[in-house]
């Protein structure tokens, strides 16, 4: 992982870490996806599976993220 030399203010790190987990999802769907078509999945259902996969783990990082800004960690 590349460091930045520069600190970063509060809102371009989060933006920082909301890219990599929108990019971790996106993977993550993918290969959800991917295993969904193996197993015979029409392509419809395969995307679906895969773009649902993805929201959740979204919506899950969210709930965290309002948890710990809650101070409820």
């Amino acid at each position: 992982m590349t460091k930045l030399s520069v600190r970063l203010p509060g809102y371009e790190r989060s933006m920082v870490l909301w890219g990599k987990r929108i990019g971790v999802a996106v993977a993550y769907g993918t290969l959800v996806g991917l295993v969904s078509r193996l197993w015979e999945d029409t392509w419809s259902d395969s995307l679906t599976f895969g773009i649902s996969m993805a929201v959740v783990m979204l919506g899950v990082a969210l709930a965290m993220d309002i948890r710990k800004r809650a101070g409820k960690d």
